[in-house]
């Protein structure tokens, strides 16, 4: 299938977030040579064939799984892997120490604290706070650089630590060959590198200084 049959313009350039699931680090670039099997990832840090990343594409409303099958000189190409059903790699996770800050509330709510995630792996996360025992076990997360929140669990609570399951919700292969692109999603080819420099992203994320 080719990009217009995607609703995605010939040749169209598209803003992207990239989450690293091993971290929690999002990285601000673009994307084309889109089709309902990949794309590619223009000037990503990521070169790790295999890995497995969150691309959210400005114009969708949830992230997409994509794994790296290729690296192309500066550039990536990736496999979208789109899972009708829950898929848990059978390997050990490793935790790797981060120190992210984010904003933790009840699903669905306004009210919440500030904490700092300061372990994280592709399936859960711990939080450190001195308020944690004010947050529901059913909680979302806003994590910084990311523009929407990533629904979590709390598995275990201590007076400082609380350990987060976390549970990603990823665009279906059907959503993805029906999605209409609009064009404040396109990214300008002849101006990319200003843009990315730009201070907010296509999401409406505000870049840090």
């Amino acid at each position: 299938m080719t990009g217009p049959e995607l609703n995605i313009p010939e040749h169209a350039v598209l803003h992207i977030l990239v989450l690293d699931f091993d971290t929690l680090g999002c990285e601000e670039t673009s994307a084309s040579g889109f089709s309902r099997n990949g794309c590619r990832v223009l000037s990503t840090r990521h070169r790790n064939v295999g890995k497995t990343l969150g691309l959210r594409i400005a114009g969708f409303d949830q992230m997409v799984k994509a794994r790296i099958a290729e690296v192309s000189g500066n550039d990536v190409i990736v496999r979208f892997e789109f899972d009708e059903a829950e898929n848990t790699e059978k390997r050990k996770e490793r935790r790797r120490r981060v120190s992210i800050p984010a904003w933790v509330s009840g699903q669905n709510s306004r009210e919440g604290l500030r904490c700092e995630i300061v372990d994280a792996s592709p399936s859960g996360c711990r939080l450190a706070s001195h308020k944690l025992q004010a947050l529901p076990a059913d909680i979302q997360l806003q994590i910084a650089g990311l523009d929407l929140p990533v629904v979590g669990k709390i598995m275990w609570r201590s007076p400082e630590y609380a350990g987060v399951k976390l549970i990603w919700k990823f665009t279906s292969s059907k959503e993805f060959e029906e999605k209409r692109i609009r064009p404040p999603a396109l990214v300008d080819k002849t101006n990319s590198s200003a843009k990315r420099r730009a201070d907010s992203s296509g999401f409406g994320v505000r870049r840090s200084k």
